[in-house]
């Protein structure tokens, strides 16, 4: 994966990291352990989505045609796709058939592959229930683990698309 998207995982992780430290300090109805939830919830899918798309997106991306740029920038990077497994797998089947079967086998061949695909679902529906001004179903620690679950996809998508 590139440093420059590696590091925006990283700086996520960083902050869920704080976010548990800081929600374990706190009383059980403390209205701050719901802003930091609501905050991980936005941050983590942003990210995740930032990183899934520019993968596919820079790779596409490293022809000097002007045409494939400006078809990339508003196709891709600048799309609304969340991150959830059939948007991934999708996306890689717009370019390449191969890497949509390549990444769907190694998902299904995953023991843990269900729980992977069901924490993507997860994380992005409760994104959409908070951006659509409903509260989320899920706590920080569901949170947490949905997005290390969709990170999961993230970098299985990567070892495809390379």
């Amino acid at each position: 994966m590139k440093t420059e998207l590696q590091a925006h995982i990283n700086d996520c992780s960083q902050q869920m990291e704080d976010i548990q430290s800081i929600i374990s300090t706190l009383q059980p109805f403390d209205k701050m352990r719901s802003y930091l939830t609501q905050y991980a919830l936005i941050k983590t899918c942003g990210t995740l989505e930032f990183v899934f798309k520019s993968i596919i997106a820079d790779f596409i991306d490293q022809s000097s045609l002007i045409q494939i740029h400006t078809y990339i920038e508003k196709t891709v990077r600048n799309s609304h796709v969340s991150a959830t497994y059939d948007n991934m797998s999708g996306l890689l089947g717009k370019f390449d058939s191969n890497w949509q079967k390549s990444f769907k086998t190694s998902i299904k061949n995953r023991s843990d592959g269900q729980r992977l695909i069901a924490s993507a679902n997860s994380l992005v529906t409760n994104r959409h229930l908070f951006a659509h001004g409903q509260s989320p179903t899920a706590t920080f620690n569901d949170i947490y683990q949905y997005y290390r679950d969709t990170l999961i996809l993230v970098n299985e998508l990567d070892l495809i698309v390379r």
